[in-house]
C-alpha cells in the first residue's frame, strides 16, 4: 500500500541536501535511485516558496512497505485549468515491477477528483510503448493521442471523472 506525503518546504529542502536529510525529515528509509529528474527538485521547491498554497497542487512523495520507506516522488504539475490537472510519478528503480507506479497513479486520481473542480486528469509519457503506458492502462487512463511538451514529441493520456 502507498502513502502520499504533501510535499512541504522542509522536505523538499531536505531532498535537495540528500537522502539523509531526507530521511531524517520524513522518519523513513530513503530508496537509492527515488528521483531521477534531480532538475525538478529545486524548481519544484522554488515554485512551493513562491505560492505556499500550492502545495496542494504540487508533489507527493511516495512512502510504501514495511518498514515504510521512500520509493518515489510525482504530483501534480498545478491546480485545476479548465477542469484539468497533470500528474506525473517516477519509482525508484530497484522497486519497479511491483504495482507502486499504478497505486501512487490511483490514489493521485482519489486526490484530484475528491476536487469537485476536476473533470479530468492527464499524464504524458515517452511515445512509445512502456512501463508508464502500462501504468496509465492499468489505471483506467485512454490514449488521446501525440502531443508537445517543451517541445518535444510525448502520448498525452487522460481519465476523465466517472
Amino acid at each position: 500500500m502507498i502513502r502520499l506525503v504533501r510535499a512541504n518546504l522542509g522536505l523538499l529542502d531536505a531532498a535537495l541536501a540528500g537522502d539523509d536529510s531526507l530521511s531524517r525529515a520524513l522518519g523513513h528509509d530513503v530508496v537509492a535511485g527515488w528521483v531521477t529528474f534531480t532538475g525538478a527538485l529545486r524548481p519544484t521547491r522554488d515554485a512551493l516558496a513562491a505560492d505556499p498554497n500550492g502545495a496542494a497542487w504540487g508533489a507527493r512523495f511516495f512512502v510504501a512497505g514495511d518498514p515504510p520507506e521512500l520509493v518515489g516522488w510525482g504530483g501534480f504539475k498545478g491546480p485545476p485549468k479548465n477542469g484539468v490537472v497533470e500528474l506525473g510519478y517516477e519509482i525508484a528503480e530497484g522497486r519497479r515491477g511491483r504495482g507502486l507506479a499504478t497505486e501512487a497513479t490511483l490514489a493521485m486520481l482519489e486526490e484530484a477528483f475528491a476536487d469537485a473542480r476536476v473533470t479530468a486528469v492527464i499524464a504524458h509519457t515517452l511515445p512509445e510503448p512502456g512501463p508508464s503506458t502500462r501504468v496509465l492502462d492499468k489505471a483506467g487512463f485512454r490514449f488521446d493521442g501525440e502531443a508537445r511538451e517543451r517541445g518535444e514529441l510525448v502520448w498525452r493520456f487522460s481519465r476523465r471523472r466517472a
